[in-house]
């Protein structure tokens, strides 16, 4: 059976691709990444008015990380929505679980058999869409590896000493 662009291992970044040595013998263009789709800019795209209550919270904490490391744009809207979505969906279920005890785990049925309970079963299928929808925009370690995004460059001068480097360098 032939591959596809799913087949085989995974990209590693750029620069441990040349730290290794480049036995691929790639050039350069390739391991920059050129011949990949161009997106459009960085903006946030808006929220949708259908998430509850715990997704929409979730969706103002992201967004704006996600902007600065340059993974979202105005396309990439119902793929957040449904990774925050299901984060609120997780977070009404584990509350759930937590609320009822041990009751919350498992559940007894009708013919006397215990089982995992609704709420436990929610729970898991929502992590699970969580996790793949937020692997889409690097929100675990080796997700972001796949991403090769760089992190961003922090403050030169953070806090306080901020104000006294703008009396310095200010017009």
């Amino acid at each position: 059976m032939a591959g596809n662009s799913n087949s085989g291992r995974k990209p590693i970044p750029a620069a441990l691709h040349l730290i290794g040595g480049n036995r691929s013998k790639k050039s350069a263009a390739e391991l920059a990444g050129a011949g990949r789709p161009v997106v459009a800019p960085a903006a946030p795209p808006e929220c949708p008015a259908f998430l509850s209550e715990d997704a929409r919270e979730e969706w103002n904490r992201i967004v704006a990380d996600l902007l600065v490391m340059g993974l979202l744009s105005r396309v990439d809207r119902a793929e957040l929505a449904v990774y925050c979505q299901a984060w609120g969906d997780w977070k009404r279920a584990r509350e759930k679980i937590t609320e009822l005890g041990e009751q919350g785990f498992s559940e007894m049925t009708p013919s006397g058999y215990k089982q995992m309970s609704v709420w436990m079963q929610i729970s898991n299928r929502a992590e699970d869409r969580m996790r793949t929808a937020g692997a889409s925009f690097g929100l675990n370690p080796s997700a972001r590896m796949r991403l090769n995004v760089n992190a961003p460059q922090g403050e030169l001068f953070p806090n306080e000493p901020k104000e006294t480097a703008n009396k310095f360098f200010s017009d």
